[in-house]
Order: structure tokens, then C-alpha cells, then sequence
């Protein structure tokens, strides 16, 4: 039957423009910032906060969706750069039981990125120049 294989939703046709489906990259292209896309994408993501507690239905109030998206925004960023500029922190967080079950996870997530090897090189010498930049100007050379 067409369409059950593989090979047949790989080759099968894109959906006409205006339909339903559209795929995350080009839903991702109609916003310029990253926060424009969260702006209009938290009300609807929050909504299910609704159904936290004794709550039998999806949040429906104006005021309390915008604030549970502006909350859940600044919380995603603040996250982010936590696991980005703490990463050690954010793997001692995470269950161990889950990343017991990966442990080429666990391993890949503790290792030091280049950047950090970098620095605990240069920290570990303590010799200022090596931070500094070095190029021919600056050496002299012509």
C-alpha cells in the first residue's frame, strides 16, 4: 500500500503551502530573535498548566496564560545559560537512574569541553601572557 514503507514517506510530496503541517525549520523562518518565537509560542504551551493539581481543564484566563508564558520564558533562558555555563551542576541534577541507561550520555555530558580544557590549561601554567594575543603586530614582526 503506498505510503506504509519508508521509501514512500521519504519521496512522498510536501504539503501544499496554507495546510496544516508545516515542518519546525520553516516555522522556525518567519521569526528574525529566538525570543520573538517564544513570545508567541509559550500562551499556547502554558496552557496545560491547567491540569496541574485539582485542575480538570486547560487554563482559559488572558492574564494568568501571559504571565505563566512570560515565567516559563525567562525560566528556559535562565536554564539554558545554566547549562551551558554550568554543565557539571545540570548533569549532578539529572536522574541517575536515567543516565545510568546512558552512559555514553553521562560520559559525553562530563567531559570538559575543548574551551574548558583550554582554560584550565592556561590557568593551571599562571602565566598572563598566554592570554594574551598573539599576532605579528603585536610581536613586532613585520
Amino acid at each position: 500500500m503506498k505510503g506504509d514503507s519508508v521509501a514512500d514517506i521519504l519521496s512522498m510530496e510536501a504539503p501544499a503551502a496554507g495546510s496544516e503541517f508545516t515542518s519546525p525549520a520553516q516555522e522556525a523562518s518567519r521569526y528574525n530573535r529566538a525570543g520573538d518565537m517564544l513570545k508567541a509560542k509559550m500562551p499556547n504551551l502554558v496552557k496545560g498548566a491547567g491540569y496541574v493539581g485539582d485542575g480538570n481543564a486547560p487554563l482559559t484566563d488572558p492574564i494568568k496564560i501571559t504571565t505563566k508564558a512570560q515565567q516559563a520564558a525567562l525560566e528556559l533562558r535562565a536554564e539554558t545559560n545554566r547549562g551551558y555555563s554550568n554543565r557539571a551542576s545540570v548533569v549532578k541534577s539529572m536522574n541517575s537512574g536515567f543516565l545510568n541507561q546512558f552512559s555514553n550520555l553521562k560520559a559525553a555530558l562530563s567531559a570538559p569541553s575543548v574551551n574548558e580544557q583550554l582554560q584550565q590549561i592556561v590557568t593551571a601554567i599562571g602565566n598572563p601572557d598566554l592570554t594574551r594575543s598573539f599576532t605579528a603586530g603585536n610581536m613586532g614582526v613585520r
